[in-house]
């Protein structure tokens, strides 16, 4: 067992999907080292960044082909039951079992994370009545709503007074009004219970508003990590000052008078209203307004955050051709694969670039370098072609 001066540690792990080296098998997670501290951290990454692949191992739930881990200095090869004890887990997806009502479906969840018998079923009236699910805890959980099954999955994952709670994707599905509260049930278990808790999550605003600490994935790879701050160089810098627009439907006027009480400043324009913010979580703070008084938000567009301008930047830096494909194909008479271009642009160690890059297959080469030469052999196939044709 390691120390706990990480809650994580993860060394030179790899997932493959299908036959590794065949044309089938796609690299989930490659060669990914890093770890995260005590506190309110995230995982960041767009669909396929191999977020909830990497969760899954973690837990026990996938094998992976190479490398290490320890969750809160326990081995997860060698230590997984012990891992499920003191972990708690809020899958994405739900796992609903017919038939059964809250009650049953938490405290459930509290035995197979070690709990007696009595302890869990008293747990979970508790983890219940918190998530705010006390009325429906007798109710069929298969008659839920999405936001109601978004807090039983909460429910499930402190019901055994875990050390750590992993979130992957907290917020999905769940209306305005649902976010609020989810945004706040998270960072209360964090702040105030001083529970550690890793979000995975593709929803930068939730992300900012819970979390201290990011690390960012694409394509199975570590892009950056840091605290928040420091990846938007904020740490000795007031942030600067944006925008927010926001549409509503409702009384203007309620809305408007909603903000002023809250000390946001604002204008109209076209029916718009925009909102000057530093702060973060100025979102969760506008529907909550809304809420409050009763109006719909039909759009809330923040200019971009600083942290998504890094997020952007970081997963836009390595573009992947993962498997022999076709680049360019003119009037299906000339074509050119990834194994024949792949030839004609240097490798460069990705280690060392600061640029955007292109990984083919298992190389990677310099974007631009890869977009001179597929300009080059363009316009000579079409040269080739316009001869074929006189």
């Amino acid at each position: 067992m390691g120390n706990h001066k990480e809650i994580l540690f993860v060394d030179r792990i790899t997932k493959i999907f299908g036959k590794a080296g065949s044309a089938q098998s796609v690299v989930a997670l490659d060669n990914i080292s890093f770890s995260l501290t005590p506190g309110a951290n995230s995982i960041l990454g767009p669909n396929g960044a191999g977020k909830s692949t990497l969760l899954k191992i973690l837990l026990g739930y996938l094998t992976a082909n190479n490398g290490s881990a320890q969750v809160l200095g326990y081995d997860i090869f060698k230590e997984g039951k012990k891992i499920r004890e003191i972990v708690g887990y809020m899958p994405e997806h739900h796992t609903l079992i017919p038939g059964v009502n809250a009650i049953k479906q938490v405290s459930l969840l509290g035995r197979i994370s070690g709990l007696p018998k009595a302890e869990a079923m008293q747990r979970a009236h508790e983890t219940l009545q918190y998530v705010g699910l006390d009325e429906s805890r007798y109710r069929r959980v298969d008659e839920f709503s999405t936001g109601m099954l978004q807090r039983l999955k909460l429910a499930q994952s402190i019901v055994n007074d875990p050390e750590l709670v992993i979130l992957d994707e907290p917020t999905n599905g769940l209306d305005p009004k649902g976010r609020v509260d989810m945004i706040a049930l998270i960072r209360e278990i964090s702040q105030d219970h001083a529970i550690n808790i890793i979000v995975s999550s593709h929803l930068l605003p939730d992300v900012e508003a819970t979390c201290d600490y990011a690390t960012i994935l694409n394509l199975g790879k570590v892009v950056a990590q840091g605290g928040i701050l420091e990846l938007t160089g904020q740490e000795s810098k007031s942030q600067e000052q944006r925008l927010m627009n926001v549409r509503i439907k409702g009384s203007m006027n309620d809305f408007l008078v909603g903000l002023k009480d809250n000390g946001l400043s604002f204008q109209v324009v076209d029916k718009i209203i925009q909102i000057p913010f530093t702060e973060d979580d100025i979102s969760f703070k506008i529907l909550e307004i809304a809420y409050k008084t009763k109006v719909q938000i039909r759009s809330i567009s923040p200019r971009k955050t600083i942290l998504e301008d890094v997020f952007v930047h970081k997963i836009e830096d390595v573009h992947e051709i993962r498997e022999e494909s076709t680049i360019l194909d003119v009037r299906n008479e000339t074509t050119i694969t990834t194994s024949e271009l792949k030839n004609l642009i240097p490798f460069v160690n990705p280690e060392e670039e600061q640029g955007p890059l292109v990984k083919i297959e298992d190389k990677y080469v310099r974007k631009k370098d890869f977009d001179k030469a597929v300009m080059k052999l363009q316009k000579k196939i079409k040269k080739n072609h316009g001869e074929k044709e006189k």
